[in-house]
């Protein structure tokens, strides 16, 4: 821990045990030991919320934008630009290894919390999009902007109006942070205009919303006499954007490059908790695991009002072990507990 931080932890903890032990003035000296160690403790957990390890989405853009990329890029630029390339040099293998070490590289994959418990099918009459369909593509995802290139967004439905909104949690000059990029809905689809940069601009150009599947999509604008302009968006998890076959995505031939070189995209032990919260959240059996969540204590209430005399507490508890790690993962995971 830096000094500095010590210190402010220190002066800090020092000021709540003068203040709380002048409203104690008869406090033994354990009670006064017990309070200086509580203050301590306190500061210093307050201090370690804002440790500076987390990587915001303006951070993971960076890395995206930035020399680890390029380098990437031009280390491996035989085997992303030939599909008959097999063998990975060792500059490439450095230059995907630093990739892989950069601080912000596991905050590629974006939580998906928003993302509907399971796949609603995709469903379309000519050419308009089911509202099952827009609800499914609610979550984080990253898009190619002609303007300046990939940009994380969020995209979250209105449930009264049934429009989903793409709003940017990394900005450019014509559409910062926080601001709406694109709506659509089953009946409509637009785009900020980007006629004006450095300004609001209030302007809509009407587009064309094409849903690949859950987890690609795209926005096509037409820029007159047969031209279009489309944005592209895949969902926001590590291995889709390094798989992305896109030519323009910044890591385009990233996900295949590592396998060539013998190189994991996420390691194991993240691809199976991925799983096993892919599982946990998102499919069928979700809606009946919050449905037993919500009956399971009712139940043991009720057998434990039943309970024999020989019958005790250390029965239920592997089950409240279980029941108590099940509600955190779900609450966790939908921003509703830390």
């Amino acid at each position: 821990m830096p000094i500095d931080n010590t210190k402010k932890m220190a002066n800090r903890a020092f000021l709540i045990d003068r203040t709380l032990l002048r409203r104690r003035s008869g406090a033994s000296g354990c009670h006064r030991a017990m309070l200086s160690l509580c203050c301590f403790t306190w500061a210093a957990s307050s201090d370690s919320k804002i440790s500076g390890d987390a990587c915001l989405p303006a951070d993971v853009r960076s890395l995206l934008k930035g020399d680890a990329v390029r380098r990437v890029g031009t280390a491996c630029s035989t085997l992303l630009s030939s599909q008959r390339a097999r063998d990975c040099t060792p500059d490439c293998l450095e230059a995907l290894r630093d990739f892989q070490a950069e601080r912000c590289y596991p905050h590629i994959s974006q939580s998906q919390r928003l993302q509907p418990r399971y796949s609603a099918p995709f469903e379309h009459l000519g050419g308009v999009h089911s509202q099952h369909t827009i609800t499914s593509l609610q979550g984080r995802w990253y898009g190619l902007y002609p303007a300046s290139g990939v940009e994380l967004l969020e995209a979250t439905l209105e449930p009264s109006t049934g429009v989903l909104s793409g709003v940017k949690l990394t900005g450019n000059s014509f559409v910062g942070a926080g601001r709406v990029s694109w709506t659509v809905s089953s009946t409509s689809c637009k785009v900020v205009s980007s006629l004006w940069q450095g300004v609001y601009t209030p302007r809509w150009d009407p587009c064309k919303l094409l849903v690949i599947d859950e987890d690609h999509m795209q926005l096509v604008l037409s820029m007159g006499e047969d031209a279009e302009e489309v944005l592209s968006f895949v969902r926001a998890t590590l291995p889709l954007l390094l798989d992305w076959e896109d030519a323009n995505s910044p890591t385009h031939g990233f996900f295949a490059a590592m396998l060539r070189c013998g190189l994991e995209p996420e390691e194991t032990a993240t691809s199976l908790i991925e799983s096993l919260m892919e599982t946990l959240h998102h499919t069928h059996g979700t809606v009946l695991l919050d449905q037993v969540l919500l009956f399971l204590p009712l139940a043991m209430l009720g057998a434990w009002q039943l309970r024999e005399q020989r019958f005790s507490l250390l029965a239920f508890l592997p089950v409240l072990i279980i029941y108590g790690t099940l509600v955190w993962a779900r609450l966790t995971y939908l921003g509703l507990a830390e």
